[in-house]
């Protein structure tokens, strides 16, 4: 069977940005769909290939391309944004996933919950953003974690835990970022109780990656960084305000802090007393990541 995901990352799943661009984090955690996929079909995913290739391991059976015509026919076409991207018209009847009613987004299968959410900002997500991604698709999400790189060979843990700060957000969400005073705060706390602190890099793709899965921690904002770590089994501690927790599964490696009012007014001593303590579980062996020498969590 041959599977068309259309997914640039321009919406979210269950809300929209009042500004345009492309979202990394949606567009990885998006793959979720892959660890079921790529078990027993051919996979095109259409959208930006270097940009995919770089978020993704490589499989023989996945495709990234940016043209419908290097596809040929696929069998089901997952239409996972609410952006008018022109797809044949031979190829319609065969779309799962959001489809265009009016001026109001619907979609096929059916999940009135779904359209629901999208368009009421009040509205208390209480289900995973998996849970709802695999429903769109006309499927039952049953545990499948990111498709993702997984870290190899992570040895002995340090004397020494090094903790990462990951504080920056994208263009489309500027309100989930925590104050910078509040980040320098703590990484003074945690340097002054002997942990050694690193701070999130510039560079490539591949360097960020690279980067979150040295680490023993990862203290971060609801970003890319958080889906890469979760995707690694790397710890992290993963603060919230204005998105909700409920959405991300913590796959047994994650540790949400979320303030009801909305804002992101976590205390720095907050933050810093629950790092402690979750270091602390890491080093007695209560945290474990799954490490293989596999690039794929298949």
């Amino acid at each position: 069977m041959r599977c068309l995901i259309v997914k640039t990352g321009e919406t979210e799943l269950l809300r929209d940005s009042k500004i345009e661009g492309i979202s990394d984090g949606e567009v990885f955690r998006s793959g979720v769909l892959l660890s079921r996929l790529l078990q027993r079909h051919d996979v095109y995913w259409y959208g930006a290939p270097k940009k995919l290739q770089a978020l993704f391991p490589p499989q023989h059976n996945l495709h990234f391309v940016d043209s419908f015509e290097d596809i040929g026919e696929p069998d089901v076409v997952f239409y996972l944004e609410r952006t008018d991207i022109p797809l044949p018209d031979k190829w319609k009847s065969k779309v799962r996933g959001f489809y265009l009613d009016g001026d109001h987004w619907r979609t096929n299968p059916q999940v009135p919950e779904l359209e629901d959410i999208i368009y009421s900002t009040g509205r208390k997500v209480r289900l995973s953003h998996a849970h709802w991604l695999y429903k769109l698709c006309g499927m039952t999400w049953s545990g499948e974690p990111y498709w993702s790189y997984l870290r190899i060979g992570v040895g002995e843990r340090r004397k020494v835990p090094l903790v990462g700060l990951n504080p920056r957000v994208g263009l489309k969400w500027p309100q989930k970022a925590w104050p910078m005073e509040r980040w320098w705060s703590l990484a003074k706390k945690l340097q002054n109780q002997g942990y050694e602190v690193t701070w999130q890099p510039g560079g490539t793709m591949q360097s960020y990656v690279d980067w979150i899965y040295d680490l023993d921690l990862l203290i971060s904002v609801d970003t890319l960084g958080l889906h890469i770590a979760l995707g690694g089994r790397v710890p992290v501690i993963g603060l919230f305000g204005p998105t909700y927790p409920t959405e991300i599964p913590r796959w047994g490696v994650g540790l949400w802090l979320w303030e009801r009012s909305g804002k992101m007014a976590h205390s720095v001593d907050r933050v810093f007393n629950v790092a402690r303590n979750y270091l602390g579980a890491i080093r007695g062996g209560y945290i474990k990541g799954q490490y293989d020498i596999s690039l794929s969590n298949k």
